[in-house]
């Protein structure tokens, strides 16, 4: 597993991104932590002209941290189930104590043909 490490900030509260009204770690950026995870390690995985783009995510917040926090997304080596890859994710804070679990899922795409797709849709 790759670890990649973060401080909670009082930007990334659920307060300052707008997902409630606490100074706690906000669940829409520790997903943000877990998909640049997810991307890092699957770019590992892949042809250099390739790209990912993510697909779904599941995560379980499970504890609220503070502003301070010392946070650790564990991201697992990608499974690759023939249509994507899926990365499973576990988010400790600094005493071991996990605060959020699940998979995140990202798509291989030549990023050409990618943009060109999205460019007709505009």
């Amino acid at each position: 597993m790759r670890k990649f490490q973060h401080t909670v900030t009082a930007d990334d509260t659920s307060s300052s991104v707008g997902s409630g009204d606490l100074e706690v770690l906000a669940t829409p950026r520790l997903i943000t932590w877990c998909e640049n995870a997810a991307f890092q390690v699957c770019q590992q995985q892949i042809d250099a002209d390739h790209t990912t783009v993510g697909t779904m995510v599941r995560i379980e917040h499970v504890k609220g941290s503070p502003v301070g926090a010392e946070i650790t997304v564990l991201c697992a080596e990608p499974i690759n189930d023939g249509r994507r890859l899926v990365c499973h994710v576990v988010v400790k804070e600094s005493d071991g104590e996990e605060i959020a679990r699940g998979e995140v899922h990202r798509a291989v795409v030549d990023p050409d043909r990618f943009l060109s797709k999205c460019q007709r849709l505009a």
